[in-house]
């Protein structure tokens, strides 16, 4: 059971702990980086680019003008150092350019140190008259506060509310799971896309650890997926190739067990576990076993 602790922090820092603690915090990292194309790259070449998407350790960089793209080349490997160091480690190995036409409206978004808009509601906030109901709830919620905290707090809650009314009479819509800013065409926001597909993805190792030999079609069969394309095959393709990863990886550095053997034996084959003999997983696995290394079970 994980600690509670009544001491007080900024939102912000307590993020990339929640963030790796769920696997998501390399996916924000990039994600950041694109946010911040200008900080990376320079104000110059942001001006004319911007990062597209990822393509595992590959990020591809849209260029807007052809004159552009040839001179973003010579700086390939400088962008790829500048990536790294913004997001702390060496995880882009390799840039693509690919032409493009304009750059993506970037509307409002959150980063680790809190909430950043480059779009701002129009008119001036102050004059936004607040619903009675609204006010009544704010001050419940401040009423326990210091006396000295109180009002700068309700303050705060009565500016916070006033815009978020702004945005949404200017069309904005907020993510139904975590409250962030959407960007258009968005039904929730980034990081609750990525939240979304690792509890996906975490079901289907849980599927797949438990029978290795299920094929994408028996997975749909089964309702464990709902259709052979898209999200589906590509979590179940994912799970399965990380899982026979570890299992080689295991099995070349000689601490593998019987089960590791005949695990990877069904991951590989997909074959019923009734159709694998000792002698197939045996030839099977010492393929991919160092020389003159024998497995940890059978020593």
């Amino acid at each position: 059971m994980e600690k509670r602790t009544h001491k007080m922090e900024q939102a912000g820092l307590s993020i990339p702990g929640i963030l790796e603690k769920n696997h998501l915090l390399m996916p924000y990292k990039l994600y950041q980086a694109k946010l911040d194309w200008s900080q990376i790259a320079g104000q110059q070449i942001a001006k004319y680019s911007y990062i597209r998407d990822y393509d595992g350790h590959e990020v591809i960089i849209a260029v807007l003008n052809p004159v552009w793209m040839s001179h973003l080349f010579i700086y390939k490997q400088k962008l790829i150092d500048g990536i790294n160091s913004f997001i702390g480690q060496p995880f882009i190995r390799d840039a693509r350019f690919v032409r493009s036409g304009k750059k993506p409206v970037r509307i409002v978004y959150e980063n680790v140190n809190g909430e950043t808009e480059n779009v701002y509601p129009k008119g001036n906030l102050k004059n936004i008259v607040l619903p009675k109901d609204m006010v009544v709830m704010i001050r419940q919620e401040t009423a326990y506060l210091p006396e000295a905290l109180r009002e700068k707090m309700a303050q705060l809650r009565f500016a916070q509310m006033r815009r978020q009314l702004a945005y949404g009479d200017e069309g904005f819509k907020a993510c139904p799971r975590c409250g962030r800013w959407l960007s258009k065409g968005e039904t929730l926001c980034y990081i609750c896309r990525l939240q979304e597909r690792q509890e996906k993805k975490k079901a289907v190792r849980q599927i797949l650890e438990e029978m290795p030999w299920l094929t994408l079609e028996d997975m749909v069969e089964d309702g464990y997926i709902q259709e052979a394309s898209g999200i589906g095959a590509e979590l179940y393709n994912e799970v399965r190739r990380d899982c026979i990863y570890r299992l080689l990886e295991k099995i070349h550095n000689g601490y593998d067990t019987e089960a590791d053997d005949f695990c990877l034996a069904m991951f590989i084959t997909r074959k019923d576990p009734k159709m694998l003999t000792d002698k197939f997983i045996h030839n099977l696995t010492e393929k991919y076993r160092r020389k003159n290394d024998v497995s940890a079970y059978r020593r």
